[in-house]
């Protein structure tokens, strides 16, 4: 049984759900939980962005029962609010880090490996999910599928 909603990038790189037979069309792997915890934009500090309505952050947040939870990263405030220098470099790479701990606190993953480079247009970034976890995981087929 597929367990999230799949999305798609488009050929202008775009990303969208899709849909298939009238509905939503469904993936049994992490992707989607990977993509929205890296792209998905978590909402900045007022120490980080003074100005409320440049804050951004993922409209999901204000659904979250989870207390001080928010969906994605700050990976947006270091590469398309920033300078490309090594010091945003560290701070991007910490910020997918960050976005990628709840998956590790879910005991879906037990480690990530994040690898940022500079590069003349940007940033490029490894990621890496390390599962250590026993086959009867209710996790384990969701990390073969992805």
């Amino acid at each position: 049984m597929a367990i999230d909603i799949k999305f798609k990038q488009d050929t202008n790189n775009d990303w969208d759900i899709d849909f298939a037979d009238g509905d939503f069309e469904m993936t049994n792997g992490l992707d989607t939980a990977l993509y929205l915890s890296v792209f998905g934009e978590k909402r900045a500090s007022a120490s980080q962005v003074t100005e409320p309505t440049l804050r951004r952050g993922h409209f999901t947040n204000e659904f979250s029962n989870i207390e001080g939870y928010e969906v994605g990263c700050l990976l947006w405030l270091y590469t398309k609010q920033a300078a490309n220098t090594e010091r945003n470099l560290s701070l991007a790479q910490d910020a997918v880090i960050d976005g990628l701990k709840w998956m590790i606190e879910d005991k879906i993953i037990s480690e990530t490996k994040v690898i940022a480079t500079r590069t003349k247009t940007g940033i490029d970034l490894k990621v890496d999910l390390i599962n250590k976890l026993q086959k009867d995981s209710k996790y384990y087929n969701l990390f073969v599928a992805t």
